[in-house]
């Protein structure tokens, strides 16, 4: 059994990636609903641990991060499935960018010969969207997240590489949650690509990789993503 840490595991992409691995794996499900987390828990059963906190705020992370590891010592598969639709800059680079760096940095002793995945947008919306700082309209505010998610895919890939742990990204396609008003009506709730991308030895050696939601790898413009835009880019949000 694998030890598997899913943020955002209580509903949407992370609960639909979590029924799917349940059963032959060891689940901590990181939510900011204790209510919601707790039912989570009781209908998937005795695998699944829940750790509530918001990753967002820098009071809260190492809280979490204590209790994770008093859980497990080591994380085989950590996957960033959280996510808000931001009405604000500041909203956005908390909930979207700080709280998957963070998470990652703070756990990355238990990330030895593991897999970090993060959940992102459609790959065409990703390779089309420039890369800006500017967030002053609902548009901007979604292509800086698309954008900046996959440069961290990035930093983090370069920084983990020496653990032996591999990060990548993946487009979940469409899936019913409570993101936005349009996702609230679809009626898909399986992501079976998360469970491939968690588990198979297909994909062990591959990191900085984007996948799509049939496992396929979306190739990414060159001139917009690599490790030295995302250090570039990046640096003025992480320091």
């Amino acid at each position: 059994m694998k030890n598997i840490v899913i943020k955002g595991g209580s509903s949407g992409v992370g609960l639909a990636i979590a029924k799917d691995l349940v059963q032959e794996n060891n689940i901590i499900i990181i939510g900011r609903n204790q209510q919601k987390a707790q039912l989570v828990q009781v209908k998937l059963g005795a695998n699944v641990k829940v750790v509530i906190g918001d990753l967002s705020k820098a009071s809260e992370r190492m809280q979490v991060v204590s209790k994770i590891k008093e859980i497990f010592s080591h994380i085989d598969v950590l996957i960033h499935s959280a996510g808000v639709m931001p009405h604000t800059a500041g909203e956005n680079i908390n909930n979207n960018l700080l709280s998957h760096y963070y998470l990652t940095l703070n756990l990355q002793e238990a990330l030895v010969n593991s897999r970090v995945l993060i959940v992102t947008g459609n790959p065409r919306a990703i390779n089309l969207m420039p890369i800006c700082d500017i967030q002053n309209s609902v548009l901007a505010r979604a292509g800086w997240l698309v954008t900046h998610k996959t440069l961290l895919m990035f930093l983090l890939a370069n920084q983990l590489e020496n653990q032996n742990t591999t990060v990548n990204s993946f487009f979940p396609g469409d899936v019913r949650s409570d993101l936005m008003d349009y996702t609230k009506t679809l009626t898909n709730t399986d992501v079976p690509v998360g469970k491939y991308l968690a588990i198979s030895p297909d994909v062990k050696h591959l990191s900085g990789i984007f996948f799509d939601e049939d496992g396929t790898v979306v190739p990414l413009n060159t001139k917009k993503f690599s490790f030295e835009n995302a250090e570039k880019n990046l640096r003025q949000y992480l320091s």
